[in-house]
This record gives C-alpha cells, sequence and structure tokens, in this order.
C-alpha cells in the first residue's frame, strides 16, 4: 500500500465522512493552534474550539461544528479515538531489528532468538524473551521471566524472577514488575518478614507507565487482565486480581488482596483497600477510596467512597456551609435582643 497518506485515505481508515476534497495530502500530526497545511489535527469541543477557530491545519478530526474555510473536515463521533489510529499511521513506531547488543548481559541458558536487547540490558538465566520483543538499554529481565512476542520494556524497567509478561506488553520506563508485596507482621523481637513466594503475570497488551509498580503475590500470583493501562507511579499491591481493559490513572493504588472486574476506571489519587472486590464497569471519580465492595456499573466519589451524586451533593453542601453558619448566628442574635439571653 502507498506510503501517502490523504484525507480520503484516512477517512476511510479510521471511519469518516471526509467534507472537502479527498486528494489532500496529510504528512503529519500537530495541536490545532501548531497546524499546518500539510498536518491533520482533532477537535472534541470545549476549550479547544478557540483554536479550531483560527487552524490551519489541513484537515480537522471533529464530531460536530464547523472548521475554517479551505480545512477539511473528517467527520467521526469520537475525534480523539480517531486521532490514535491516525497518529500510529502517519507516525508509526520504529521497531529495531533483532539482534544482542554486544554491551548486554544476556546468560547462556536464556533464549533471546529473534529479540532485541539494548545495550547494558540483562536477561539472566532460564529467561525466555520472544522472537520480536525489545528489552531496551539498562531494562532487566529475571531469571526464568516469560516475555512475550512484540513486547517493549524500556531503560530501567524491571521484570523479577519467574513472572509472565503476555504479547504486546509495554513497560514504561522504572516499571517494576514482580517486587516483593509488602508483608511484614510485627512479633516479640520486632517486625518480620513474611517470605514473598508468588508471581506476577501480566496478559496480553497491558501497558505499565513510569515508575509503576506491580508486586508478586504472597503465595499464588498478581494479574493484570488482558488490555488494562496502568497510568505512572500506580502501585498494585501482592495478590490483586484485575480485570480485563481497566484503567488506573496515577497515584491510584490498590491493596493486597483485592479484586477488580472488567472495565473498571479509577481516577487520579483513588484507592481500594485490601481484600475488596470492584464490578465490572465501576468508575472512581478523583480521590476516592473504597473500604467496602463496589457494585459492578455503580460510579463512586469522596473518602469513604459513596455514591458519585450523593458525593457531589455533599460537596455543594459544604460549599454553602459558611453562609448557612453566619445565617444561624444572626437569627441567634436576633432572638437574644427580642427575647433575651438563653437560659
Amino acid at each position: 500500500m502507498s506510503s501517502v497518506w490523504t484525507t480520503g485515505r484516512l477517512a476511510e481508515l479510521v471511519g469518516a465522512v471526509c467534507e472537502g476534497p479527498t486528494d489532500r495530502i496529510i504528512q503529519g500530526v500537530a495541536p490545532l493552534d501548531r497546524a499546518t497545511s500539510s498536518d491533520v489535527s482533532f477537535c472534541r469541543g470545549g476549550r479547544w474550539l478557540k483554536a479550531l477557530s483560527g487552524t490551519q491545519a489541513g484537515a480537522v478530526l471533529l464530531d460536530d461544528g464547523d472548521a475554517p474555510e479551505g480545512v477539511v473536515v473528517l467527520r467521526h463521533k469520537d475525534p480523539r479515538y480517531a486521532y490514535a489510529i491516525t497518529a500510529q499511521a502517519l507516525v508509526p513506531l520504529l521497531w529495531p531489528a533483532p539482534g544482542v547488543h554486544p554491551l548486554a548481559c544476556v546468560d547462556e541458558t536464556a533464549r533471546v532468538d529473534g529479540a532485541t536487547v539494548g545495550a547494558f540490558a540483562v536477561v539472566e538465566a532460564g529467561a525466555v524473551v520472544a522472537p520480536g520483543a525489545w528489552i531496551m538499554a539498562h531494562a532487566y529481565i529475571g531469571t526464568n521471566v516469560s516475555v512475550g512476542a512484540r513486547c517493549r520494556v524500556m531503560p530501567h524497567a524491571v521484570v523479577m524472577s519467574d513472572c509472565t509478561i503476555g504479547d504486546r506488553v509495554w513497560l514504561q520506563p522504572g516499571a517494576v514488575i514482580g517486587a516483593d508485596g509488602f508483608g511484614h507482621v510485627p512479633g516479640p523481637n520486632g517486625v518480620l518478614r513474611v517470605p514473598q513466594l508468588g508471581v506476577a503475570v501480566l496478559e496480553d497488551d497491558v501497558e505499565v507507565g513510569a515508575n509503576a509498580c506491580v508486586d508478586r503475590a504472597a503465595l499464588y500470583e498478581t494479574r493484570i487482565g488482558r488490555g488494562s493501562r496502568l497510568d505512572n507511579l500506580v502501585q498494585v499491591a501482592h495478590g490483586v486480581q484485575m480485570g480485563a481493559h481497566c484503567l488506573l490513572a496515577a497515584f491510584a493504588g490498590v491493596a493486597g488482596g483485592a479484586r477488580l472486574g472488567n472495565g473498571v476506571v479509577m481516577a487520579g489519587r483513588t484507592a481500594v483497600v485490601d481484600g475488596i472486590e470492584v464490578g465490572d464497569g465501576a468508575v472512581f471519580a478523583g480521590l476516592a477510596s473504597a473500604s467496602k465492595n463496589v457494585p459492578a456499573g455503580r460510579t463512586i466519589g469522596g473518602s469513604p467512597a459513596r455514591g458519585y451524586r450523593q458525593w457531589l451533593r455533599e460537596v455543594a453542601a459544604l460549599r454553602s456551609l459558611p453562609e448557612m453558619i453566619r445565617t444561624v448566628n444572626r437569627l441567634e442574635k436576633a432572638w437574644d435582643v427580642k427575647f433575651g439571653e438563653k437560659q
């Protein structure tokens, strides 16, 4: 297929309707306020609308409204989703050829045939790195680890011994998979360490952000379900079972033994207490902390978490509390003036 992308080809790729010339050549992607006539951008309303009115882009992915004259509109119900597909097509990731860098340290019992291993990366004994995987410089793959095809393990990411990484998993810089869980018991002679004898398993298409951690289980396994995405600085503790396609934003934390269903969304700085069960499709608003089970499909907010609408009502009531206090004080003073001091 031709490497030249036109507005018509892009519309066909993402399932958009092309409103304007279909033969305009698009070579790159850019924000609305920086795009040129050879770039495509996207707009999804709100603060983007101001930038849309003055954009110089050659084409814009847009769900509603109009672009300036001369800009081709690629009409799509979800411009951001369509943009993700478009950007991957226009700016593809350059995957390196297979091979082991002379400065890498690969144990003689490890299997890395068909994979790429960068400088100063370490692959320990018994590890298996599938063909097409990319272990970047300074990454660490522990003993008996299994790394799937087309994985990308970025600099200073760590996969500790006996853990399993599925196909097409991305570990961002500094991610740690399979570190010991926080198992410690106070005793008569101080704190006793509980051996963490389990493993961590990441299913296919998982992505773990920079400096995020997925701890190994104390006895069996910690599991991250297929297609789930963990943002930077997320903590998943020992023994957690997470379903498919979950999204956890930065600073989210899931304590040991918790169970998350499929499609759970946790906004920034949210938390799940140990042993809690969260149903499919539950949504945590920012700062929500669940200390009891969360039913499937429920949106929660606050700490301790409660129903999202209830939490919003409480927040609104708190905002009016100062005026309510002033009103009560005025009424008390009026009462005292009229009826004298209270007995």
